[in-house]
């Protein structure tokens, strides 16, 4: 399955008006959105830091995964970069 979406996937979730504003702003160019973006954590460096900071005072990795919505396996990586 591609991760790639059509633009008739995307005209019929955004109105008009939005859409027509995406293909001005955006024509020719790929966008990339992320699959866990969160508007808590927006910098991947400060959330990574926050994590690590968690992780020193006790929290738990099971923990960790589930409040920065991220995989045990992803929370892992992030402190092995620690």
């Amino acid at each position: 399955m591609s991760n790639i979406v059509k633009i008739q996937q995307l005209q019929s979730v955004v109105d008009d008006e939005t859409f027509n504003l995406i293909k001005k702003e955006f024509a020719g160019c790929n966008i990339y959105i992320p699959k866990n973006h969160n508007e808590e954590h927006p910098d991947r460096k400060v959330r990574n830091e926050g994590i690590r900071e968690d992780y020193y005072k006790g929290l738990d990795v099971p923990n960790l995964s589930v409040k920065y919505n991220l995989s045990k396996s992803h929370i892992y990586k992030i402190l092995e970069k620690g």
